[in-house]
């Protein structure tokens, strides 16, 4: 048949003929080179997972640490509005000081323990797949710009969180920074993210550091306090009071679906510094009120912050996103890959 002898025109020169050979050969392996060349001169991108098109994405806010629950939900009100403009959104959530419902990519992140007043998140939902045009990623591409620039004007540090196609991971790029001591860490740690910055098409760099808060402690002048008839269970209990309240029942509202908790616990004025809190009085065992600020002194100090590990090994991580024309984190790593060696 005409397959057959199409198939002796070919080989049999190839067979009779070394230098036949050596020109198919070569042919093949310049063809081989030339395919991979569209990789290494960006004719064809690298894609690990194609993006998916989902019907909702997050925006993660993070102030510095010690902002206030108001100015927080202020910021992230200001992201929501902006993010409402764009004509795909249906509507948005604000979860401010609090955990948004997680899914399987919050479980890796962690986003179950986001409780501090500092932290946000945002739950974006979008028309359905059928109502729109754009794709979900295109969308997050387009408002991260404008994210990013109202975050920029309150020092916050935003992640647009997408739902991802495959595996969720903690971040698109990670580095781990190990060894024996815990400033030399954190220092490099600080490098990798300025090298991360520098590096175009990379974005969201965050790390894994919080920054040192003041704490307050109060001690107490055991001498004095027995003096005063004054247990340290008083002391400790009317600061928890005072500062953390405590729930004392349960409201049951026709509006709401579970019981609300009522909390019982000073006005911010009368608990919102040292002062305010060593006028406090307890009750010493004669019957008189005895003022805080006589059994007790205040020091301050640093707060201690949270040290990760893995494998039972100190660790600091540094993450961040791509975006741009080339999102793929292999181009990324391979400019890193010279910086850091």
């Amino acid at each position: 048949d005409w397959t057959t002898r199409l198939y002796r025109r070919i080989m049999t020169p190839l067979i009779r003929s070394a230098w036949t050979r050596w020109v198919f050969l070569a042919g093949v392996a310049v063809l081989l080179l030339a395919s991979a060349s569209l990789v290494y001169f960006k004719v064809v991108h690298v894609k690990m997972l194609p993006c998916d098109n989902k019907s909702e994405f997050q925006v993660i806010v993070d102030m510095p640490e010690g902002t206030t629950l108001e100015q927080t939900a202020r910021v992230t009100r200001e992201v929501g509005e902006y993010v409402a403009t764009q004509p795909e959104v249906t509507d948005y959530q604000m979860y401010v000081g609090t955990a948004a419902p997680y899914n399987f990519t919050g479980l890796v992140r962690h986003y179950f323990l986001r409780q501090a007043p500092h932290q946000a998140d945002l739950q974006v939902n979008l028309l359905p797949k059928h109502g729109r045009s754009a794709q979900s990623h295109d969308i997050a591409k387009r408002v991260r710009p404008g994210i990013q620039a109202i975050a920029a004007l309150y020092g916050a540090r935003v992640k647009v969180a997408e739902v991802p196609p495959g595996p969720p991971v903690l971040q698109t790029l990670v580095a781990e920074v190990y060894g024996p001591d815990y400033e030399r860490q954190i220092a490099l740690a600080r490098e990798i993210m300025g090298l991360f910055a520098r590096t175009p098409g990379v974005v969201h760099v965050d790390w894994y550091v919080e920054d040192p808060q003041p704490r307050i402690r109060f001690l107490l002048d055991r001498e004095k306090a027995a003096l005063h008839g004054v247990t340290s269970e008083q002391v400790a209990q009317t600061l928890r009071l005072a500062v953390g309240g405590m729930e004392v029942g349960l409201a049951h509202l026709p509006r709401e679906k579970e019981d609300v908790p009522l909390l019982l616990r000073l006005p911010r004025e009368a608990r919102s510094g040292v002062t305010s809190l060593t006028d406090l009085q307890v009750m010493g065992s004669a019957g008189r009120l005895i003022l805080l600020r006589e059994v007790v002194r205040p020091e301050e100090g640093v707060q201690t912050h949270n040290i990760y590990r893995k494998n039972m090994k100190r660790v600091v991580y540094v993450t961040a996103d791509m975006a741009g024309a080339e999102e793929s984190p292999v181009y990324a790593i391979l400019k890193l890959n010279r910086d850091v060696a």
